[in-house]
């Protein structure tokens, strides 16, 4: 069902049928002894008990003894197995991620971490639960799965600007989406092996519950279009832009955003250029074949903070379980000497590698509101109470006294 509302109905999946299929189910049993079994071997038994019967993709859950070697699940990449011990095999979460990994993707990081970009079912940012998170793919992930094709654009900023609209992925399946001028996925290449992606990261339809950055633009950039990691790059409200220095031999890119509109369907007016190329105003008029000549001004809106790190702002599963870097902090000795851990909180576990940052701009609280890190510590008889909380915490380590600069 998610993949169905994820990609507007172009991939779906259908129970199979056959002698003691209930329901696309299918129960092996076996005599020999699970307890400790690694899970490949629980799958040849498994798949071995189902043979005959005709399918193109299979899940295959474990009972919880069997030995996943730390993890949650497995799904072959590309392919069209998925392995779950069955703790976690009935979290949407989960099969998202495995079944993503047969679609050929690897994580969706952010900053460093491997499991932290929370834009997208391949960062494990959402809830756990049976009943899961309603939300899909970052702009990569979207490109690769061509979905919406028909609404992909590109555009390479040495030779050429862009002054766009980007939509939701709901514009489509709504009929919202206008004949042309309007996009879903933008692809900003470059002349290395990494290319960034952005798109409007709208909070409605199939991804109305999704745990951060909502209703704003996102960058993400990956090597390829499948296969690597990707990893968040920054997420922008209105007046807000992005910069990347040594785009190429011409000068700083930047990605900006003019405008943003979050009523229905809701659109982001978005331009791209290089420095050494040409420059564009939101001011001027739309048109992408007459940029402005290249000046030395200023920018209005401070640019996006590049690099660094920040703990999860999300909850995490740990021993099956929804946790926090919070929590970490409490035995921090204790809990930052699992990698795992270690890994979703680096700011809360003193990782030598990694300069602690405060969001830049806004950032979205679990009730949908925006808030920022000076509105966090603005008022000294609060600011405890406001740091106590996770979000606030992860998104403004430096004003919470997380970490020291």
């Amino acid at each position: 069902m998610r993949y169905d509302d994820c990609s507007n109905g172009a991939l779906i999946f259908e129970p199979a049928t056959g002698t003691n299929v209930n329901n696309g189910i299918i129960t092996v049993n076996t005599e020999e002894n699970l307890n400790g079994m690694g899970w490949r071997t629980c799958g040849s038994i498994a798949t071995n008990g189902a043979s005959g019967i005709s399918r193109d993709h299979t899940m295959i859950v474990c009972p919880d003894v069997v030995d996943f070697g730390g993890a949650a699940a497995w799904g072959s990449r590309p392919g069209s197995y998925t392995w779950y011990r069955s703790m976690y095999a009935s979290a949407p979460i989960v099969q998202m991620h495995e079944i993503g990994h047969n679609l050929g993707h690897s994580h969706s990081g952010k900053n460093g971490v491997t499991y932290a970009d929370p834009t997208c079912n391949m960062g494990n940012q959402g809830s756990w639960s049976d009943g899961g998170t309603n939300f899909c793919f970052n702009a990569a992930k979207t490109w690769a799965n061509k979905w919406y094709e028909s609404y992909h654009v590109t555009i390479d900023p040495t030779s050429n600007t862009h002054d766009g609209t980007l939509v939701g992925i709901n514009a489509v399946k709504d009929g919202t989406i206008a004949e042309t001028g309007q996009d879903v996925v933008l692809k900003i290449a470059s002349s290395g092996e990494t290319d960034l992606y952005a798109m409007f990261n709208r909070k409605s339809g199939a991804n109305n519950e999704v745990p951060q950055y909502g209703d704003q633009v996102v960058i993400t950039e990956q090597y390829r279009e499948t296969g690597e990691s990707s990893s968040w790059q920054a997420s922008l409200s209105s007046g807000e832009e992005y910069t990347q220095s040594n785009w190429g031999a011409s000068g700083t890119l930047t990605v900006k955003v003019c405008s943003l509109e979050r009523g229905s369907p809701g659109s982001a007016r978005v331009l791209v250029y290089a420095s050494g190329h040409a420059t564009l105003s939101c001011d001027s008029n739309r048109n992408t074949n007459s940029p402005t000549v290249a000046t030395t001004e200023s920018p209005t809106a401070a640019p996006v903070v590049m690099g660094g790190c920040q703990d999860s702002a999300s909850k995490f599963a740990w021993n099956g379980k929804d946790k926090t870097c919070k929590w970490v902090s409490w035995k921090s000795d204790k809990r930052c000497s699992k990698d795992a851990l270690a890994e979703f909180c680096p700011v809360t576990c003193h990782n030598s590698q990694c300069t602690c940052y405060d969001t830049a701009g806004s950032f979205e609280m679990p009730n949908g509101s925006q808030k920022s890190c000076g509105w966090a510590t603005k008022n000294s008889s609060l600011k405890e109470k406001r740091c106590s909380k996770y979000v606030i915490r992860s998104n403004c380590p430096i004003a919470c006294g997380v970490c020291e600069i």
